[in-house]
């Protein structure tokens, strides 16, 4: 019994060995393709170096825009916080009376949320460019994203 499977194990380990490729695979084909493409590029593979740079630009003009959009570019249309959707409106219109002249209504504003969802995409697209680069990695622990870039000299 101890004969009889060892002799088929080998049977069945060596039958590969001795197998001819007689058609072509996809699997041949494919890593034909590889080879072809991997020598059309060029050897330092220059887009990963300029992911880097691209990704820190649209991140910053990301966060840039998100910024803008819950500070400068508030909208009449929406108030912040707690506060009713018609706040504002009540606020503009209370300053017709002399008494309530010399209200701030702009601190009264809703955020732009087109705006800031647009900085937050953008911001997240920068950081997957920078991830995509070549030589940043990212480090995700307890608390902390830690964005990795290496110079060398």
């Amino acid at each position: 019994m101890k004969f009889l499977s060892t002799a088929l194990i080998v049977v069945l380990a060596t039958a590969p060995v001795f197998a001819q490729d007689q058609q072509p695979s996809i699997r041949a084909s494919a890593a034909k393709a590889a080879v072809a493409a991997a020598a059309a590029q060029p050897p330092g593979g220059g887009t990963r170096r300029a992911l880097f740079w691209s990704g820190l630009g649209v991140g910053i003009a990301g966060v840039t825009t998100a910024v803008l959009g819950v500070t400068v570019a508030r909208v009449e249309s929406s108030s912040s916080g707690n506060a009713p959707a018609s706040t504002y409106q009540a606020c503009v219109a209370q300053k017709t009376d002399p008494i309530y002249a010399t209200n701030n209504c702009n601190a009264l504003k809703g955020k732009n949320v087109p705006m800031l969802v647009g900085g937050v995409v953008l911001g997240a697209a920068g950081a997957a460019l920078m991830i995509g680069s070549r030589r940043t990695s990212a480090e995700v622990s307890y608390g902390t994203i830690r964005l990795l870039h290496r110079i060398r000299f």
